[in-house]
């Protein structure tokens, strides 16, 4: 194969070529050292050069443990350009199934699901879709999945060959809908199940002699699934549907089935002499929670009704006593005059756990949820207007009579420009100054991210700055001191109850994982 640079060239400032690594439709691919010593993979795109940087681009500031990183976009003296990118020295995915041409061990394809489901749920996360995934851009360095080749564009290949060597789709591992144009993730979670027939049986699901036929097969016919362990059928059967509405709705939802069945298993892993046996469910299990927080199992309804009770009562508890100490030290030993913090922190702080507890389908930064979370907020600020001492808008009561302040109209605001707002602290503006701040409250923020039981640590002070920026930011839609200043409170104790209360795994495992797939 004949490379343009040599060893020792220096066509991209800063960098030294020491030899080429791959050649395709895009361009080429060079294995070089930095100045400082840095080894990097630079890949000079030749062709498609519009549509590859723009899906390069929103790629360079993806940062995930099973992702190949993206550096850099940099163009030389003679006008080319060239991805920097990160090296992996690693085999890929194909060369490993080639030393097993009758498939991997379950629990060792478990272990390279769960990874490559780790780096395609953050893409999809950022609202990225793979569309190119295939053994040949999946690799192993040093027992850590990598993904590769998630920001250029795709084509269609004419043979699987091809398909390997260019950075395009590979039609083996292409959805049925690809051939009308549709990108979304389910395509992603096609190619996944692609990948794991092909990683229980050694062979994809559909082959022939040209890209049509192939394409053809995907439309038409039904995989035949007798070659898969009997565990695994349910799983590839749902995952490679024609329809796309019957498929998995995530990633890493298919990936909680493939952990699933590697731990109904539970067959020992074998090691070479020096180290430690785990059960092979326990690594995958490990895997795909360190990864996917959305993919634990979830307990049954009415264990989950006793959980969550004891949680809402457990905040109550707590919110009793920051609000106490709260009135004790700031309020002149007046701890009742705190009663509407407590009330707000305690059923603001039911409303995001029965969320993190019962909402079953994938924990993303999802509108659909965002806005339940508003309508909660909108409910606790009507609860807020009435535990301040307004009257509410309704049951006989007119505009005028509306609104009644608890405090003097010279209280009413921190600026003049709060006066026209709130003219004398008796119009409905009041009434929907409160449903708009709480409403916006809980939509702004990830609420239930505070309740997840595989957040990255207990108790997150990051979680709460965020929390007080925005209940300051939105104060001036309430109409006085008082007010604000319990609301303030009462969201501030919320954020904090909730990752109190809340159960949290810490992660475990993380070096024993490794051991198995460094031996592959």
């Amino acid at each position: 194969m004949k490379f343009t640079y040599a060893n020792g060239q220096k066509p991209l400032d800063g960098f030294t070529i020491k030899h080429g690594i791959g050649k395709g439709g895009f361009g080429e691919v060079y294995f070089a050292l930095s100045e400082g010593g840095k080894e990097v993979a630079l890949k000079l795109i030749r062709t498609n050069l519009d549509v590859e940087l723009r899906g390069i681009r929103q790629c360079l500031n993806l940062k995930h443990p099973n992702l190949v990183h993206l550096y850099d976009l940099r163009t030389d003296k003679d006008g080319d350009t060239w991805v920097v990118m990160e090296y992996v020295s690693g085999e890929p995915m194909s060369a490993i199934l080639a030393r097993y041409p009758d498939g991997l061990p379950a629990d060792l394809a478990g272990q390279w699901f769960a990874g490559l489901a780790g780096a395609v749920h953050y893409l999809h996360d950022q609202g990225i879709v793979h569309r190119d995934l295939k053994p040949g851009n999946i690799f192993l360095e040093n027992g850590c999945i990598k993904v590769g080749d998630y920001g250029l564009c795709k084509f269609l290949a004419g043979s699987q060959h091809l398909g390997q060597t260019q950075s395009v789709g590979t039609v083996h591992y292409m959805a049925p809908e690809i051939s009308t144009g549709n990108y979304n993730r389910q395509v992603d979670v096609y190619a996944a199940g692609v990948i794991l027939y092909e990683m229980l049986t050694g062979r994809v699901p559909f082959d022939g002699e040209s890209a049509g036929e192939i394409l053809m097969k995907h439309l038409t016919e039904k995989p035949d699934l007798g070659k898969v362990p009997s565990d695994f059928v349910p799983i590839l059967d749902r995952a490679l549907c024609k329809n796309p509405a019957h498929r998995y709705s995530s990633i890493a939802e298919m990936a909680k089935d493939v952990a699933a069945e590697i731990n109904a298993q539970a067959a020992p892993v074998v090691l070479p002499v020096g180290k430690t046996a785990y059960a092979a469910s326990d690594l995958a299990a490990t895997v795909v929670a360190r990864k996917e927080p959305e993919t634990l199992a979830h307990p049954g309804s009415q264990q989950k009704s006793a959980q969550l009770a004891g949680a809402v009562l457990l905040a109550s508890f707590l919110a009793l006593v920051f609000s106490f100490l709260l009135g004790i030290l700031f309020k002149e030993g007046d701890w009742q005059s705190m009663a509407p913090v407590f009330f707000l922190t305690t059923l603001g702080s039911g409303a995001v756990l029965t969320i993190s507890r019962f909402w079953k389908t994938p924990v993303e930064d999802s509108w659909t949820r965002r806005l339940v979370l508003m309508g909660m907020g909108v409910g606790l600020g009507i609860i807020g207007l009435w535990l301040d001492g307004f009257q509410l808008p309704w049951f006989g009561n007119g505009p005028a009579d509306s609104m009644r302040p608890l405090v003097s109209p010279g209280e009413a605001s921190r600026h003049p420009v709060y006066g026209l707002l709130y003219p004398d602290n008796r119009t409905l503006p009041v009434f929907f100054g409160y449903l708009s701040y709480f409403g916006l409250m809980f939509l702004a923020l990830r609420w239930w991210k505070m309740g997840e039981e595989t957040r990255a640590q207990r108790f997150s002070v990051q979680a709460v700055g965020a929390t007080a920026f925005w209940a300051y930011v939105l104060l001036f839609l309430l109409p006085a001191a008082a007010q604000r200043q319990e609301a303030f409170l009462a969201l501030l104790l919320t954020s904090a109850i909730v990752q109190l209360v809340s159960p949290w795994t810490p992660k475990t495992l993380e070096r024993n994982k490794k051991f198995r797939l460094r031996y592959a």
